[in-house]
Parts: C-alpha cells; sequence; structure tokens
C-alpha cells in the first residue's frame, strides 16, 4: 500500500554552518562577517534530503526520509523535529558511534559563495541497504547527494514500482552513473550552475536537449528571476515571489522542489506548481536556516493569493 505520497533519499551533510560577509574575500585576505554573532554559533538542521522532507510534511504531506546518518542525529534532536513535522524516519539508517556530516556555507552579500563539507558518515552511504520497502509504500520519490549506488537503486526502483520519480541537484557528479540516473527521472531540478555542469557532461548546448536522455520535465532555478520548465512542448518562464525580508537563501532551492512536488502530486499544472514552488522558497529564505521558517499550508495559500491573485487549495 503505498501510503507515502512523497519519499526524499540521499545522505549529505545534516549539520550547517552560516557564514555571511559583505564580499568573499581575496587570496590570503582576512574579511568580518556580516552576521549576528549567534548566528555564528548557531549549528543549523540541514541535508537537501532532509530539507525537502521537513517542508513536505509542514505542508501537510505524508512524507518519508531515507539516508545515513550518524547517532547525533538523534542526540542533536534532529530525529525529534523531523517527527514533529510528520516526517516517517523508518527509511533513516542510525549508525550507532558514527558522527554526521557537517557543512560550512560562506556567501557574500550577494549571494555568491562556496560550500565546504566533511560528509562524516554519509561518505560512505553505500554501504547500506537502500531501504526498498520504505520506496514501495511512496506515490513518489525525490533524490539528491549523494549520486551513487544507494541512490541510483532508489530511483530505478522507484521507477518499477510505478512512482513518480524526481532528481534534486547535481546528477553530473555521478559519472559514468549520470546517464542511469537520468533514465529512470522523470523530473529533474537543477540550479543554474548544475544545469550548466550537466550540459557540460552530456556535450548538449541547452537545458531543453537533456530531455532527450529521459526526463520528460526539466526545471531549472534561476533564484530570484524564477524558474525555467523545459518539455517536449518548449520553454516557459516561472515567476519568482519576493520575501517579505532577505536573510539567507541556503536551503530555499530544496523547499522550492518540494513545494513544487506538492503541487504536481496533487494535480495542479505547471504553472501553479512553480507558483507554489516559489512562494515555499520565499519563506525559508526570511530566516537563517534551511528548516527555521518552514511555512504551513494556510501561509502558502495567503502568500500565494497576494501575489497572483487567485485562492489556492492545498
Amino acid at each position: 500500500m503505498k501510503d507515502l505520497e512523497l519519499f526524499s533519499i540521499g545522505s549529505w551533510t545534516i549539520f550547517d554552518h552560516l557564514l555571511r560577509m559583505k564580499r568573499l574575500p581575496r587570496d590570503g585576505e582576512t574579511v568580518p562577517l556580516d552576521m549576528p554573532m549567534e548566528e555564528v554559533e548557531t549549528i543549523h538542521f540541514g541535508d537537501c534530503s532532509a530539507n525537502i522532507a521537513a517542508v513536505a510534511g509542514a505542508l501537510g504531506m505524508k512524507v518519508g526520509l531515507g539516508m545515513v546518518v550518524g547517532d547525533d542525529f538523534r542526540s542533536s534532536g534532529y530525529a525529534d523535529h523531523m517527527t514533529r513535522n510528520g516526517v516517517d524516519l523508518a527509511g533513516v539508517e542510525v549508525i550507532e558511534g558514527a558522527r554526521s556530516g557537517h557543512s560550512f556555507n560562506f556567501f557574500d552579500a550577494a549571494n555568491g559563495g562556496f560550500c565546504v563539507s566533511h560528509l562524516g558518515v554519509a561518505e560512505k552511504q553505500d554501504d547500506w541497504r537502500t531501504p526498498y520497502g520504505e520506496i514501495d509504500r511512496s506515490g513518489a520519490v525525490v533524490i539528491s547527494e549523494m549520486f551513487g549506488a544507494y541512490t541510483l537503486n532508489a530511483i530505478e526502483h522507484a521507477r518499477k514500482t510505478g512512482a513518480l520519480t524526481a532528481i534534486n541537484g547535481m546528477v553530473a557528479t555521478a559519472g559514468d552513473l549520470a546517464p542511469r540516473f537520468l533514465e529512470a527521472c522523470e523530473v529533474l531540478f537543477l540550479s543554474r550552475g548544475e544545469a550548466d555542469a550537466l550540459m557540460q557532461a552530456l556535450g548538449v548546448a541547452s537545458a531543453a536537449d537533456i530531455l532527450t536522455h529521459g526526463p520528460r520535465l526539466v526545471i531549472v532555478t534561476r533564484g530570484g528571476e524564477g524558474s525555467a520548465w523545459y518539455t517536449a512542448g518548449g520553454r516557459q518562464d516561472m515567476p519568482s515571489v519576493a520575501p517579505d525580508a532577505f536573510v539567507d537563501s541556503t536551503g530555499a532551492g530544496d523547499s522550492f522542489v518540494a513545494g513544487t512536488l506538492k503541487g504536481l502530486i496533487g494535480g495542479h499544472s505547471h504553472e501553479t506548481a512553480a507558483r507554489i514552488g516559489a512562494t515555499v522558497a520565499s519563506f525559508i529564505i526570511e530566516k537563517w536556516g534551511c528548516q527555521s521558517n518552514l511555512p504551513s499550508p494556510q501561509r502558502v495559500a495567503q502568500r500565494f493569493e497576494a501575489n497572483f491573485g487567485r485562492k489556492l487549495s492545498l
């Protein structure tokens, strides 16, 4: 029985350190941080797969999570946080005595930046069995980094079960496995940088050309410029939604994925699904951290109506 609407799977770092400065330093230069001291000391809950699951849960979806973590997933309060947001953790492999990874996100006032990560136990995610039982329960499956055997097994199995399959992120890092990921994928979410890297890896000139490798829908996010949606019928540009205040864009892409999948799974048109995703993302960037301002369906519906002039049923 498919009692989960969405299953989000992939292991990376589950703890985020956010470091904002007015501009990035040149080689050998020291620059001051431009942020509250308490935020320098804060460790935020993160990971692409977990971000998607947390947002989906907050939106009222029946959602499960699959990843490999250390026992600090429990001791940090992260597991309880996910459970409170309605996320089913049956697919999470907790390795006793191991430590989860940390990411250090450096960015400037123009939102340029880079991330440095220590993966911890997630580096060995392929050593553990893909949670096939949880995938069998799911109507849709979205995979995020890392792109290896663990997540490839997940998306190929999901495709065989008839679930909607989606990929979030830098699938170009899969190397020789990338064609198999794309063949099993129906909906592909990429940032502009991720799209450029994948096009180079595939030797194609346009994001539209990625469609010939498997996906029926390729979505390229463009920050404040919205998103570009590519199908066999051509390209469609979708709008962004402005936040009440811009604080930190970390996790905005993951929240867009969660909101968009909420719309697609709910039977909404591409236009409406894109607008749902953009509305959801606008909340995440209003506070520090990927999961610090998770919106309820009611808040999303109110902002959606304020921006697009029509009511939304989620």
